[in-house]
């Protein structure tokens, strides 16, 4: 054997080659590969932490909706504004304590309940209060002027209530009498977009980051504290995307950059971030030599895979595949595997499995064309097995027919017990077509109506792809007499049917009668008949012999109502062997 085709010498020269080519590849590829992970890493971490932000800022913005729904809801604010006489400043510790207790309180700027003229006010809210102006009917229509829609929050304006410029968002909501339909007064909140926005401000100052956020159709940058309107709003249409999950989405843009994109869960806004492209080169002085240590432990794992995979393909493949052989072989699977005929040391078991296979093979053959022969030889006994009972009662028919209707019927029951004879005689085939099986019940049928008059009904209907079905000879003939002798004879009238159907996986073939039914636990044996000594076991196992497991003899009978023999054949696919 040449010193190469040994596995030791194979694994050895070829994992020496391998870790001298990984060794050089990988200092050109790490880098490549650790920016990648940056980049996906950046992304997740930005993700996360706006989308905590998002989060914080839906909540505030849903828990001032929900205080604004309660008030406008409250029963004893709406029996105020019912009645103008009364007072609506006694309902002012009521309305304060409700705003005091809210979550919401935090952001909230001014929060104010007017009747529907706008004439009667209840105001609270934060520190502005003190240095605003102050509430009257003007100031108060040029605030809700800048709200388009109720029930939902405004775009971003400055507050027409304060004297200093600042930011604010506003909701206006009706308060509707429900007994009447008639809207009693509107509440009114506004929100302080620097104490919604504050942690937004400083996760922005830490990043260094571009971020911009979008409020009911305008488009603002983050930067030093404050929202700055911009005409154009990064967008990430034509963008590749580099990860998406529920949280949010990164794409990358055309210069290099990394937009992330976020939308609020009640989509009161859109939140977008733009960071450049993450890079380990610089990172910190530390960089280097961290890098150092990855590159060495990533060298040495992927010399531990590629030996691992190399060993596995070299030594686990090979053994697989004799024990996968081995199993085949106690599974009855003997067939040559030249995969196994390998030029190393496996190659020498797999060379001698093959061999044994073959020789198994030829045995079986062998035995199988002995079972072969026997099964002829039991058919060719059974053929000659004729039931001198049977011609003594055939004849005594034609005698008395002779005698009773003077040749009428004669030639008739004649000739059928021509083809009868010469059927059961002169043909050695095991196996015949469902047609000629057919024929030859015909002519024994038209002995039995002879027989019994007009007691028998036959009806038969073969569909015409069921004909050259190949059945054991002598296979259906003894269910039909069966049926007469032991089903419809001891009832004295009665019907044999015989069907055949094609379905798309199987064929089935049925003799059924109305006779008076059996045990099914007892077998019965066809002792006056054709033949001797063919029951329906003999019937199944020839069945079987012809067929194996592609086949299934049933027999279901009733008691009083009449019996079914039932085969089923099995079709064989297209490539299956017969």
């Amino acid at each position: 054997m040449r010193v190469f085709h040994s596995v030791r010498t194979r694994i050895i020269l070829i994992s020496t080659f391998l870790l001298l080519l990984f060794i050089v590849a990988y200092t050109v590829t790490v880098w490549t590969v650790a920016d990648s992970y940056a980049l996906m890493n950046t992304s997740q971490t930005n993700v996360f932490s706006l989308s905590l932000l998002a989060e914080e800022i839906d909540n505030n913005l849903d828990n001032v909706k929900a205080l604004v729904t309660r008030v406008s809801i409250d029963n004893e604010l709406k029996n105020y504004l019912s009645y103008n006489e009364t007072d609506l400043d006694s309902y002012y510790d009521s309305f304060e304590s409700m705003i005091l207790s809210s979550p919401a309180y935090n952001v909230i700027d001014r929060f104010i309940v007017s009747d529907r003229s706008y004439s009667r006010f209840l105001q609270t809210g934060g520190a502005t209060l003190s240095s605003g102006r102050p509430l009257r009917q003007d100031y108060f229509l040029d605030e809700i002027s800048h709200i388009d829609a109720q029930r939902s929050f405004s775009g971003i304006f400055f507050s027409d209530l304060a004297y200093r410029d600042y930011q604010v968002l506003g909701i206006l909501m009706p308060i509707i009498d429900y007994n009447s339909g008639l809207t009693t007064g509107y509440v009114y909140a506004s929100v302080n977009v620097n104490s919604l926005l504050r942690n937004l401000y400083s996760y922005q100052k830490l990043n260094n980051a571009e971020l911009y956020i979008y409020f009911s159709g305008s488009g603002y940058k983050v930067e030093n504290n404050s929202l700055i309107t911009v005409s154009s709003y990064p967008a990430a249409s034509g963008g590749k995307p580099v990860m998406a999950n529920t949280a949010g989405s990164v794409y990358e843009s055309s210069d290099g950059s990394y937009l992330l994109t976020i939308e609020s869960r009640s989509n009161n806004f859109k939140m977008n971030m733009v960071f450049p492209a993450p890079s380990l080169a610089g990172a910190s002085a530390a960089a280097p030599l961290a890098m150092l240590f990855v590159m060495i432990g990533i060298i040495v794992s992927l010399i531990a895979l590629i030996l691992y995979i190399y060993l596995n393909k070299a030594l686990y493949r090979p053994v697989r595949k004799l024990a996968l052989r081995i199993e085949k072989i106690q599974q009855s699977d003997f067939s040559q595997d030249e995969d196994i005929n390998t030029e190393d040391e496996f190659g020498i078991i797999g060379r001698g499995i093959n061999k044994l296979s073959s020789e198994v093979t030829d045995l079986m053959d062998r035995r199988v064309e002995d079972e072969r022969k026997k099964l002829e030889l039991e058919y060719k006994m059974l053929s000659s097995q004729i039931n001198p009972h049977f011609l003594y009662n055939t004849f005594n028919s034609i005698k008395w027919m002779a005698k009773i209707q003077k040749a009428d019927g004669i030639s008739e029951m004649i000739t059928s017990l021509s083809r009868l004879m010469k059927n059961i005689s002169k043909r050695d085939a095991a196996a015949v077509t469902l047609a000629d099986e057919l024929s030859f019940i015909d002519d024994y049928l038209v002995i039995m109506k002879y027989r019994y008059g007009n007691t028998i009904q036959y009806t038969r209907r073969v569909d015409e792809g069921c004909t050259d079905i190949l059945l054991p000879r002598f296979c259906l003939q003894p269910l039909v007499e069966n049926a007469i002798f032991h089903g419809i004879e001891p009832r004295g009238t009665g019907a044999v049917a015989i069907i055949a159907a094609e379905y798309p996986d199987h064929y089935v073939i049925m003799v059924a009668d109305n006779g008076v039914g059996f045990d099914t636990s007892q077998t019965k044996s066809m002792g006056d008949g054709v033949f001797k000594n063919i029951g329906l076991d003999n019937i199944r196992q020839r069945l079987v012999y012809t067929y194996g497991d592609d086949v299934s003899f049933m027999i279901t009978s009733r008691i009083s109502v009449g019996t079914q023999c039932i085969i089923r054949i099995r079709k064989k696919n297209e490539g299956e062997k017969e």
